[in-house]
């Protein structure tokens, strides 16, 4: 049985639902509403999450006045799984931008307000970064009506040894084109006990209750959990961060609030900042003593980074 604390529990008011995309794969999604919203919000997790790991977090996104709509990415939580063994997979990261493109649609019939603003973590923020910038998508109705997006330290380069990075980046695509690419990429694995150790805790955040929180879900609900990446993954991301560096983003006029923890280890934040730099209206922020997950940190952290999320917000709906 899972703890009675609220980090165990969903909000009563969310509304759990599926959304089918265009080529049959089922999204997982939640809607949260709001008395009296300072802003909606289309809030996008990161790579391997799932709604249940961010209950804490979106009950405190709630608290803070937001109504919110979300989902498990494709490949993940409670969507459409693409491998059999676990493994995080894509074929492309173009997919999950065609998938937003359609939650985009889902999310503005589904929650009315005259304010939206959109939240992407870590491998959510790489992808809201892409899908924001992106012309072809500035008529769709919840992108014409952002009034700005904040990116809560967004993955666009991979922390860690350099050569070990480079190699996996060079092998990937040789191993796709050997027919493995769903097969988990080198020092990749199920979601086991090598998730839960001390030491993948001090990269994602100081609250020992919260990195717990996954693990514990994951034992109740195991397939909910997600392993390591593919080597499809791999290619696929490389793909991804090159079509960012050619994506127009000293173009866009949307303001844009970027959260950089000061102790991230897991992304690179120097490719953060060089990303930062080209986007015109592009406000960066250090969460002191925080690591790469801001809003599932211990104190004073947490409320730092939300306290600078709710400024943000109510600067951009005035």
């Amino acid at each position: 049985m899972m703890p009675k604390e609220p980090r165990f529990q969903l909000p009563s008011a969310a509304i759990i639902g599926r959304e089918t995309m265009p080529d049959g794969a089922s999204i997982r999604t939640l809607l949260l509403s709001h008395e009296a919203p300072i802003a909606n919000l289309f809030l996008m997790t990161g790579r391997a999450d799932f709604l249940e790991k961010w209950a804490d977090a979106i009950c405190a996104l709630h608290e803070q006045g937001f109504a919110i709509a979300t989902f498990d990415w494709r490949g993940q939580g409670g969507s459409t799984r693409l491998t059999d063994s676990g493994a995080g997979h894509i074929d492309s990261f173009d997919t999950w931008l065609g998938d937003l493109d359609a939650l985009s649609r889902w999310a503005w019939g589904s929650l009315h307000g005259r304010c939206w603003l959109a939240l992407g973590h870590s491998m959510g923020g790489h992808l809201l970064t892409r899908w924001i910038a992106d012309p072809s998508r500035h008529s769709l109705p919840l992108r014409a009506a952002l009034r700005g997006a904040i990116l809560a330290s967004p993955f666009y380069g991979l922390g860690g040894p350099v050569a070990m990075k480079t190699a996996a980046l060079r092998m990937a695509p040789l191993q796709v084109a050997r027919g493995k690419a769903a097969d988990y990429a080198w020092g990749q694995a199920p979601y086991g006990a090598r998730q839960q150790r001390p030491e993948r805790q001090f990269l994602l955040t100081g609250s020992r209750a919260h990195f717990e929180d996954e693990g514990r879900w994951a034992e109740a609900r195991p397939e909910l959990a997600t392993g390591g990446v593919s080597w499809g993954w791999i290619k696929a991301f490389a793909q991804s961060e090159r079509a960012l560096e050619v994506a127009p983003l000293e173009a866009m006029d949307l303001p844009v609030m970027m959260l950089l923890a000061a102790n991230e280890r897991l992304v690179d934040n120097r490719i953060a900042m060089k990303i930062a730099a080209r986007i015109a209206k592009c406000e960066r922020h250090i969460v002191e003593g925080a690591a790469h997950e801001l809003l599932r940190e211990a104190e004073p952290a947490r409320q730092q980074a939300l306290a600078k999320i709710r400024a943000f917000a109510l600067e951009q709906c005035a």
